[in-house]
């Protein structure tokens, strides 16, 4: 932390939390200017393993199968304007949108999308004006399944979809699929959809360049790619519950971090559903990261999870880095112990013991 904070501009900083079970050990620390680990931050496209996880609880009811097209389950409007753009909707299935197979253009990564919101940061958007974006200025990638193409304009029409289906707000239909207060990832919501948990924790400060994210109305990412606020603890928490087995049957914990083979073919250690998958140390580990500079990763075979963020877009390789190491660290630490406990065991709480090996708030 301390190397990791010397590359760091002086009004900025990095917050880490690491939980494993082997050895047992809570710790969390910051570096940096204002910056503590305990802080609520805005954790963008991380949001996406929730948005993921609460369309599988779905499935797992009943509600809605994978392999559904969505032309039926999506809103007039938004059907309509995607279809006259070209995208086949009875092709497009639930299980593409969630592998982000669906050959669906994704506005975010425009650059013309990011200069119009620090532009205009208190500019409100809506999911159909969002929607509107990406057919305006791009055209389907591909084929429906044929290749893999990270798209946030797809988790917007997840978010559709989940209203649709569950009759709720999206504010309100993730955590009450997840279960999210009775699993105790309490400080967890969708930033001015959902109301501020009393006990919620000061605000981090985030920023991309020289704009304070504070100051970017939170409906340029809120509809299912982005828009949860959240913690490190909280994050780090929720992972290992989900894919423990604590939130999602075993079966569906499978499916949700099996990577694609179109996302293996595109590089890298694959995508599956809101989940990416990396090896580190030999392990795989399955997360995600986000554009305020926020990143969650667990790793099941050693019961590993870590989660952090840094103040300022500018230094995500920095923090990227950061992590790998740490994780690095505690694997060797895990393997130097010997045998590791059974990934996707349902083996309870992901508290990671009685209280912290060491705390530096």
């Amino acid at each position: 932390m301390d190397r990791a904070a010397a590359s760091l501009p002086r009004d900025r900083g990095f917050a880490l939390r690491v939980e494993a079970s082997r050895p047992q050990l809570v710790w969390a620390a910051a570096r940096g200017n204002g910056v503590s680990a305990d802080r609520t931050v805005r954790i963008a496209s991380v949001t996406k393993t929730f948005v993921a996880a609460a369309t599988l609880r779905l499935v797992e009811r009943g509600a809605l199968q994978l392999d559904d097209p969505v032309g039926p389950l999506l809103s007039a409007p938004i059907g309509a304007r995607l279809a006259r753009d070209g995208y086949d909707l009875d092709r497009v299935t639930v299980r593409m949108l969630l592998t982000h197979t669906a050959g669906v253009f994704d506005y975010a990564q425009h650059p013309l999308y990011l200069a119009r919101v620090l532009s205009d940061p208190a500019h409100i958007w809506t999911r159909e004006e969002q929607i509107a974006f990406a057919v305006d200025h791009g055209d389907p990638l591909g084929a429906p399944g044929a290749l893999f193409a990270y798209s946030d304009t797809g988790y917007l029409m997840l978010g559709d979809i989940l209203e649709r289906v569950t009759g709720l707000p999206l504010a309100e239909a993730v955590p009450e699929l997840l279960e999210l207060e009775d699993h105790g990832v309490s400080n967890t919501w969708f930033e001015g959809l959902g109301a501020e948990p009393a006990h919620a924790p000061p605000r981090a400060r985030q920023g991309v360049g020289a704009t304070d994210a504070a100051d970017v109305h939170p409906s340029a990412d809120l509809f299912g790619g982005g828009g949860l606020l959240s913690t490190p603890g909280d994050l780090a928490r929720f992972l290992r519950l989900l894919l423990r087995g604590d939130i999602l049957g075993a079966d569906t914990v499978r499916t949700m971090t099996a990577p694609t083979p179109q996302s293996v073919a595109a590089g890298g250690g694959g995508y599956g559903m809101g989940l990416a998958r990396r090896s580190v140390a030999g392990e795989d580990c399955y997360g995600h990261g986000g554009f305020w500079g926020v990143v969650a990763w667990y790793c099941p075979g050693a019961d590993l999870a870590v989660a952090g963020f840094v103040s300022n877009t500018n230094q995500i390789a920095a923090l990227s880095l950061l992590t790998d190491e740490v994780l690095r660290l505690c694997l060797d630490a895990s393997s130097n112990l010997g045998s590791r406990p059974a990934a996707g065991a349902g083996t309870g709480s992901a508290g990671g013991g009685p209280g912290p090996s060491s705390v530096d708030p």
